[in-house]
Formats: structure tokens, C-alpha cells, sequence
């Protein structure tokens, strides 16, 4: 555990003004993808969510603060691996970035098209 706060603490100096741009879209694309869900469960429940913590949890938070909560989770758990990936970090970003936007995109426009992501194949139910 003492090696992993050392890193992180001699990666944070000069972290933000490296990254800034990329936390900057990763944020809001969580947060969009947060915000669709919550609208989304507002017509579809807790149930229609893939994600089995993010569905546990709204299912006790409810569809605004189980989505919320999530994002603010996922927001931190995104820059502590940032941080600890430090050389990885824009690329951590990028790809959270995309997968968020995208995530956002289908839970408001893209499960009405006659479109199913290949993941959903994987999916138990």
C-alpha cells in the first residue's frame, strides 16, 4: 500500500496541466453517459441497466442518484488510475471517453434503431 501512494504522490505534481484537456472530455462524457441513464430509467427502471453495480445501486438510490453516484465513482476511480498510470493516462482517457460518449448516444438514440451492440451477445440476459 506504501508503494502505491508514494506513486501516486510522485506522479500528481504537473498531473492536471498534462491531462487537463483529456479529464476535461472524460468527465462530461460521464456525466452524459449518467445523465441518459437516468433518463432512460425514468421509462425503462432500474432493470433495463446492463451494468449489474450501477443497476444494484439505483435500484437503492434510485434513477437519479444511483446514475449520479456512479459517475462520481467511476469519475474517481478514473483519475486515481490515471494518476497511477500516469503514462497511460491519455490513453486511459480517450477510450473511457469514447465508450461514455458512445454509452450516452445509445441509451437516448441508439436502442431505438434496429441496432444491437455485439457485446449485448455476452450479456446473460
Amino acid at each position: 500500500m506504501v508503494i502505491i501512494v508514494t506513486k501516486l504522490k510522485h506522479n500528481l505534481p504537473g498531473f492536471w496541466q498534462a491531462n487537463r484537456w483529456f479529464i476535461i472530455f472524460f468527465t462530461i462524457a460521464l456525466f452524459c453517459d449518467a445523465a441518459s441513464t437516468s433518463y432512460f430509467m425514468q421509462y425503462q427502471g432500474p432493470e433495463a441497466e446492463l451494468h449489474p453495480v450501477i443497476r444494484l445501486v439505483s435500484h437503492f438510490l434510485g434513477p437519479y442518484l444511483g446514475p449520479l453516484s456512479a459517475f462520481l465513482g467511476k469519475a474517481a476511480v478514473g483519475l486515481i488510475i490515471g494518476l497511477y498510470l500516469r503514462k497511460w493516462a491519455p490513453y486511459i482517457f480517450i477510450t473511457v471517453t469514447i465508450i461514455s460518449f458512445w454509452a450516452a448516444w445509445y441509451n437516448i438514440w441508439g436502442h431505438k434503431l434496429d441496432y444491437i451492440p455485439n457485446i449485448f451477445n455476452l450479456c446473460p440476459w
